[in-house]
């Protein structure tokens, strides 16, 4: 007998137990109503054994249950509904945390049908790259709220973008994919997360090993790193600036490790605001 079996058993055994007590009967007077030794009860509820299958409906009928319940599929299935609630649930609360996604109406869904969007999407993650800046994946839905031929950009649930298009036509992809590439140039700081961040760094580590290992997450966390982006791509500084900002982030910690989040900024901003001016001047002298 393998170990599911046995606690098939010792479940059944279990509920008829319950069951004889719900009714306010002894292991004796539940014996002699089934026609069965009250040693053979007691293995049943011990979990030692099983009634033969022709006895568990005289076994039902006197408990007055079910024999769904006794061996266990009322359970079973009542967890996997309320397993399918839960998936829905979390399905949901997942969809509320898409980096980007474009909505839009009716009238463009045939857009993505019949134009190269992916050829387009990885032709601006590429463009994207070179501004330091990783596109996370764009997830597509049609929206029939949305009036026939308007689109949204989003991020998060929160509108980065919208238009209304006047006409639908060989060029609309283009101009959708170009308006997504805005959007993120100008909205980056509300894109980052600390998984995004992690990737950025990832990369960055295979090209800078000494200044990320031992750095981030050890000194850095992720959540930290992206709070001091946040606040430094709002300042109108570039992505691009990713390896000195690990540098100089952590110097600042190392000077001040209970900083706060806005001193960090300020103090990273600052340093390379002077290291720019330092260069411009040293290339006027020359």
């Amino acid at each position: 007998m393998d170990g599911g079996e046995r606690m098939n058993e010792k479940q059944f055994g279990t509920r008829i137990s319950q069951c004889r007590q719900n009714k306010n009967m002894t292991q004796e007077e539940l014996a002699r109503r089934l026609g069965v030794t009250p040693q053979a009860l007691s293995k049943w509820e011990c979990g030692r054994s099983l009634p033969d299958l022709s006895m568990l409906a005289e076994v039902c009928n006197v408990l007055e249950v079910s024999a769904d319940y006794l061996i266990g599929r009322q359970a079973e299935q009542k967890a996997a509904e309320e397993n399918r609630g839960w998936e829905e649930i979390w399905k949901n609360l997942r969809g509320g945390l898409v980096p980007i996604e474009i909505v839009f109406g009716e009238e463009l869904v045939q857009v993505f049908l019949n134009a190269p969007y992916v050829e387009q999407i990885e032709m601006l993650r590429e463009r994207l790259s070179t501004e330091g800046i990783l596109l996370p994946v764009v997830r597509l839905r049609d929206q029939l709220q949305l009036r026939p031929k308007e689109f949204m950009i989003l991020a998060y649930q929160n509108v980065l973008y919208s238009e209304e298009l006047k006409d639908v036509g060989e060029t609309t992809l283009s101009h959708m994919i170009s308006c997504l590439g805005d959007a993120v140039r100008r909205r980056y700081a509300e894109l980052l997360h600390p998984d995004l961040v992690k990737s950025l760094v990832d990369n960055l580590g295979i090209w800078c090993p000494a200044l990320i290992q031992g750095v981030v997450p050890e000194k850095i966390s992720y959540s930290l790193l992206t709070e001091v982006l946040r606040g430094f791509l709002e300042r109108g500084n570039s992505m691009i600036y990713l390896e000195r900002v690990i540098e100089y982030l952590e110097s600042a910690l190392r000077q001040k490790p209970d900083a706060v989040v806005t001193e960090l900024v300020e103090a990273v901003a600052k340093r390379l605001e002077r290291e720019d001016n330092f260069w411009v001047v040293l290339g006027k002298r020359k």
